[in-house]
C-alpha cells in the first residue's frame, strides 16, 4: 500500500511539474567572436525598426521597436505587429515605421494602456505590408512550450535601436552586462540613450530578453553612468497578451471638436514645422462638427474617411461635439454600417464638397 501511495505521489508531482513554465537558462558564456557577433547583429537588425511619431502631419517623437508577429490580412498582404514603449507612441496619432530593408510603413497605435492604473510602458503598433519581414521571437509567448526566460546577473547583453537621431538608425550598443535583476526590470550597462526606447535588448546569443525603456542617471542623489533598464521579457509577454486581449472593433478615427481644431496654436506646440499650417486650409470657416485628425491605416475607416474630414452628421444625427459622435455610434459591433456626412476639401478643384460615406465595421 505504501509503494502504491509513493508511486501516486511521484506521478502527481510529475503532472504538477509539467504544468509549470520551463526555463531557458542563460549562464555566463564566452564572448562571441567578432565575425559571429557581426552576423548575429545583421540578422536581428532585419526585425528591428525605427519609429517616428506623428501628430497629424507633424513629426514629434523618435523611438525604436521590434517586429514580433504577423498574420495574413488580404490579397497577399500581412498585418505586422511592432513592440515598443507606450511613452514612444503616447499622444501620437500615427507612426511611421522605418525598416532595415529601407521601407517606410504607416503604422497604427493598435494596443496600449486603457486606464490610468495600467502603468506598464508597453504598446503595440500595427502596419499592413506585402513585404515578408522576419520576426524576432518572444519565447514566453509560445503557449505550447510554456517557456520563461531565465537570466543571470553578469550575463553579457546588447541592444539595437535608433538613439538621439534618425541618422543613428539601428545602431548597435556596446556589449554590457546585466547589473541587477528582478521580475520586472533588467538593469544593464549596454549604452542606451533617448531613441533607444522601445528597442530590443538581447542576450549575446541573440535571445530577446527585454524592451529598453529608460536610462538611469541618478541614484540616491548621485550621478551614475552606463546603467539602463529594460522591461523583462517574461513581463513583456504577459503585457502583450493583455494588450492584444483588450483590442476591440473600432471605427479607427481620432477626432477633435471643430472649435478646438481651428483655435489651437499649432506653432506654439510644434515649432517652425507648423509655421505655415492654417486649419482653414482644411475646413471651412464659421462651421461646426468634429474634425477627423487621423484615420488608422489598418482599421475600418481606412480608404473611406480621410484626415481633416469635417463630420457633421452620423446616421442622420447632427454632430457638434465628440460626445455627439460617441453617442451616435452606440454599441459598436462587427458588421455595423455607419453613414457619415462630411465636408472635405477637394484639392484638385480647390473647393469644399459635401460627401456621404459608409464605413462597415470589420
Amino acid at each position: 500500500m505504501k509503494k502504491v501511495y509513493a508511486f501516486s505521489l511521484v506521478l502527481l508531482l510529475l503532472l504538477l511539474t509539467s504544468c509549470l513554465p520551463s526555463d531557458i537558462a542563460h549562464p555566463i558564456r564566452d564572448v562571441p567572436t567578432e565575425a559571429e557577433f557581426q552576423a548575429l547583429v545583421e540578422d536581428l537588425s532585419d526585425s528591428t525598426v525605427n519609429l517616428f511619431g506623428y501628430y497629424m502631419t507633424f513629426e514629434v517623437s523618435l523611438g525604436s521597436g521590434l517586429i514580433f508577429d504577423r498574420e495574413p490580412s488580404k490579397d497577399g498582404m500581412y498585418y505586422y505587429y511592432v513592440l515598443t514603449n507606450n511613452h514612444v507612441v503616447e499622444t501620437m496619432t500615427y507612426m511611421k515605421v522605418k525598416t532595415n530593408q529601407g521601407n517606410i510603413e504607416i503604422g497604427d497605435i493598435y494596443a496600449f494602456p486603457l486606464s490610468e492604473t495600467d502603468n506598464d510602458d508597453i504598446a503595440i503598433v500595427r502596419f499592413e505590408s506585402s513585404y515578408e519581414y522576419p520576426l524576432i521571437e518572444i519565447k514566453p509567448l509560445d503557449t505550447e512550450t510554456n517557456t520563461h526566460v531565465q537570466l543571470s546577473v553578469g550575463q553579457y547583453v546588447f541592444g539595437i535601436g535608433t538613439p538621439v537621431s534618425k541618422d543613428n538608425f539601428n545602431l548597435t550598443t556596446n556589449l554590457g552586462i546585466i547589473s541587477d535583476l528582478n521580475s520586472y526590470y533588467v538593469s544593464h550597462t549596454a549604452n542606451i540613450n533617448p531613441g533607444n526606447s522601445g528597442g530590443p535588448l538581447f542576450s549575446y546569443d541573440g535571445t530577446f530578453i527585454g524592451v529598453n525603456t529608460q536610462r538611469v542617471e541618478i541614484i540616491n542623489g548621485e550621478t551614475i553612468y552606463l546603467v539602463g533598464d529594460a522591461i523583462h521579457v517574461n513581463k513583456v509577454a504577459e503585457v502583450i497578451q493583455r494588450r492584444l486581449g483588450n483590442v476591440t472593433p473600432t471605427l479607427g478615427i481620432i477626432i477633435r471638436p471643430y472649435d478646438d481644431f481651428v483655435s489651437m496654436e499649432y506653432e506654439a506646440y510644434f515649432g517652425d514645422k507648423a509655421a505655415d499650417f492654417d486649419p482653414y486650409d482644411y475646413v471651412p470657416k464659421n462651421s461646426s462638427g468634429v474634425v477627423i485628425i487621423e484615420v488608422n491605416s489598418t482599421r475600418s475607416s481606412a480608404g473611406v474617411l480621410e484626415r481633416f474630414d469635417l463630420v457633421q452628421k452620423l446616421n442622420g444625427v447632427e454632430i457638434k461635439s465628440n460626445e455627439d459622435l460617441i453617442n451616435a455610434i452606440g454599441t459598436l459591433q462587427v458588421g455595423n454600417t455607419y453613414t457619415f456626412e462630411v465636408v472635405r476639401f477637394n484639392e484638385d478643384l480647390h473647393i469644399f464638397e459635401n460627401l456621404e460615406l459608409e464605413v462597415v465595421i470589420k
